[in-house]
């Protein structure tokens, strides 16, 4: 089954983002700490600092139902890039009141530390212009963050889904009659003749607009709005008049760039979330959701997280047999001798291929060689756990005897990914030790020392990587020196990498 609300490529990689991004650890700890009444507890678990100087006072009640895993779970990213790190340099608004505003400030790096921030800001601070990429507004939208209201996701979003012939017309593509079925007299979408590129993008945003009109007619009564305007991307809005009337409600396009006084609606608050598409589908069971996703869901159903599976032999072509490739003590065990081995090594040396086991050891350590697919997914799975910050898993991975020499697909090293993995001295320190390179540089030039100071790194973890012999001369692909870095992000704490 396929829809043309989500392209499949997305899906995919939400598929690996509900694997990933919220780690079950993660999930148990912050929940018994917010069932315990410790608010702090869970944002500790789930890997949100806490601004100290902050007077939380006013959200005290708001904050004893935050479930901060929830929140990282529905937070915004860019699957269309395959990525499935949050969407940097956003600043979340969960509660309004009296000039004040509790926030979650997200990433300055999409490739960087995945911690969040919980801070306190005056309304002006929010507003500010330049200091953030965008405002996500959740102040309506409290399903997403407060356990309380996690139940009434889908009645918010997308009530009757599994037996929709709305959606059924918009898994095929059809929008202007799913909205007519959906009980709106919707005009037929205009025709872009000029702008070949225009009319292509309009027509697949059209068919990505994954709102239920039964939603949008909802959301405007409760807020007894009888006329709505929604922007379907840049350049149409549809506007849809006669709400409350009890008559026939009717929707017409109409570009952007009028000045109309009709009331917009955001239609990003409506959005279903795509959790529904992944679970009718088939690509993820319900029982793999967050726990309060799951509730909404099936209410009588049991949590059931995902649990990678742990790495197995792989069988590879070597020559005319087939041997088992596995991973002990970190490093390939192949069933070959020494004396095969320095040959293979003497081949490529001269400028000659390897192949068979050799060729997989090789591919495993240098990204753009071929991998056998069993493989590329034990790396995934490492270098997954890793960008999530995933510390304990790595660590099982790492005494299960796995290769720490891998790369992502940004060509980064676990050295590379130590911001996100909090830092973890002790990582380090495993990791050097297993011959992992200080100076290695990923696919945009990037080193190692660079990383920690572009992507969150901290300051104990930048000093100890000059310890450890980092080059605190080193220049990027452009020539920009750390001192360079330090005083254009603004980070203070790094003030010693300057003098």
């Amino acid at each position: 089954m396929t829809t043309a609300l989500v392209p499949a490529g997305e899906l995919g990689t939400w598929r690996r983002i509900r694997h990933y991004a919220v780690p079950a650890r993660m999930i148990r700890a912050a929940t018994e700490a917010r069932l315990a009444g410790d608010w702090r507890a869970a944002c500790a678990a789930a890997a949100v600092d806490v601004d100290a100087e902050a007077d939380f006072g006013p959200f005290e009640d708001d904050l004893r139902h935050f479930a901060p895993d929830l929140l990282r779970w529905h937070l915004p990213r860019h699957p269309g890039r395959g990525d499935t790190t949050i969407a940097p340099r956003l600043l979340v608004v969960l509660v309004r009141d009296d000039g004040k505003a509790l926030c979650v400030e997200l990433p300055r790096l999409g490739f960087g530390s995945q911690r969040l921030r919980l801070v306190v800001l005056d309304e002006d601070d929010v507003n500010e212009d330049g200091r953030y990429h965008g405002l996500h507004e959740l102040t309506e939208r409290r399903y997403l963050w407060d356990a309380r209201e996690a139940p009434e996701l889908l009645a918010r979003t997308s009530p009757d889904f599994r037996d929709s012939p709305v959606l059924a017309l918009q898994d095929a593509g059809r929008q202007v009659e799913a909205w007519n079925a959906g009980g709106i007299a919707l005009a037929d979408a205009p025709e872009l003749e000029d702008d070949d590129w225009r009319t292509q993008y309009f027509n697949r945003t059209l068919a990505s607009f994954d709102l239920d009109p039964a939603v949008v007619l909802a959301a405007a009564r409760e807020r007894g709005m009888d006329t709505v305007r929604l922007r379907v991307g840049w350049y149409y809005e549809i506007h849809l008049t006669g709400i409350l009337g009890g008559g026939p409600v009717r929707g017409e396009w109409v570009p952007n760039d009028r000045e109309d006084s009709i009331d917009l609606l955001d239609a990003d608050t409506l959005r279903r979330p795509v959790d529904v598409h992944l679970v009718r589908l088939g690509l993820l069971p319900a029982e793999r959701l967050h726990p309060l996703v799951l509730a909404a869901f099936d209410p009588s159903a049991a949590w059931r997280p995902f649990e990678p599976p742990a790495g197995a032999p792989v069988r590879v072509r070597c020559g005319e047999a087939w041997h088992d490739v596995h991973m002990t003590g970190g490093r390939f065990t192949v069933p070959h001798s020494d004396e095969e081995r320095q040959r293979e090594e003497t081949m490529r040396a001269l400028g000659g291929e390897t192949h068979g086991c050799f060729a997989a050891e090789r591919a495993w350590r240098h990204r753009g060689e071929r991998l056998p697919r069993e493989l590329e997914d034990q790396r995934r799975d490492l270098m997954l756990r890793a960008q999530h910050g995933d510390v304990a898993g790595v660590t099982a991975l790492l005494d299960a005897g796995i290769d720490p020499h891998a790369r992502d697909l940004h060509g980064r090293t676990l050295l590379h990914l130590l911001p996100c993995l909090g830092g973890d001295l002790a990582l380090l320190d495993r990791l050097l030790a297993a011959g992992l390179d200080l100076d290695d540089r990923d696919n945009r030039g990037y080193s190692v020392l660079h990383v920690a100071v572009r992507a969150g790194g901290s300051p104990e973890l930048v000093r100890a990587l000059l310890a450890a012999g980092a080059d605190p001369d080193t220049e990027d692909f452009v020539g920009d020196t750390l001192a360079e870095d330090v005083e254009r992000l603004r980070e203070h704490d790094l003030a010693f990498l300057v003098t």
